[in-house]
């Protein structure tokens, strides 16, 4: 009997020392696996981090460098005996078919006298050509219009009487066509809507541009206007 009691007594020891290594093993097994999953999720927050900095440089280097872009803006000036449809739609008002009409006129009628005939054209009326007038011209316009003056007639002088005579002034039919490369202000000043002041500033210009190359150079002095010039153009001439 006391055999017997021992051998159970046994057995019952051994089944606890049993029964405390596996809940020590299952203590230690637990705490490896938090440990392996708080070392994952912190991984994985700092793989968040590292990929949220790498979003954020790569789009700040994609991000557009805008730059300041300057404009300038050239006068437009045409010549409407020569430009084509597509530059004559750069006109205010002037679409693919009023180009179309103006080049099928030009073609028709050889080309334009002046710049009032763009108003003979269909679909062109006063508005139109007061939109763009200052931005066309012809060159050596025609117009049908011309200036002419009388000269007055000498009175008849007693011949028994001594008169001087003196050399009357010059007139613009006198001295026309007046190189506007060398006149001076006495000369330049005959021409209609120039005076002294307006004078000077051709001869400005003409030191400035060496020499005048066209008569239609003219436009570039700042106190004449273009029918101004159209009416300056049959009296001047470069040589």
């Amino acid at each position: 009997m006391p055999k017997n009691r021992n051998k159970e007594a046994l057995l019952i020891i051994s089944a606890g020392v049993m029964l405390a290594g596996s809940a020590v093993w299952r203590f230690a097994d637990g705490y490896r696996r938090e440990d392996r999953e708080a070392v994952i999720i912190t991984d994985t927050a700092e793989a968040s981090t590292v990929a949220t900095s790498v979003h954020t440089s790569k789009t700040a280097a994609a991000a557009p460098t805008t730059a300041k872009i300057e404009s300038t803006t050239v006068f437009l000036l045409l010549d409407i005996n020569s430009a084509t449809a597509e530059e004559l739609t750069q006109l205010s008002g002037i679409g693919e078919h009023l180009a179309a009409e103006i080049v099928a006129y030009r073609e028709e009628h050889g080309r334009f006298l002046n710049i009032e005939e763009l108003m003979d054209v269909s679909g062109i009326g006063e508005a139109t050509f007061a939109n763009i007038r200052e931005h066309i011209y012809v060159v050596d316009p025609v117009y049908t219009t011309a200036v002419t003056t009388e000269k007055p007639t000498k009175p008849d002088i007693e011949p028994t009487e001594e008169v001087e005579e003196t050399e009357p002034p010059l007139t613009l039919e006198d001295v026309a066509p007046i190189n506007i490369n060398t006149a001076d202000v006495d000369t330049l000043v005959l021409l209609p809507h120039v005076d002294e002041d307006t004078a000077e500033e051709i001869m400005e210009l003409r030191e400035k541009l060496g020499h005048f190359s066209h008569p239609y150079e003219l436009l570039y002095v700042e106190s004449l206007t273009q029918p101004e010039v159209a009416d300056i153009l049959e009296y001047v001439a470069v040589e």
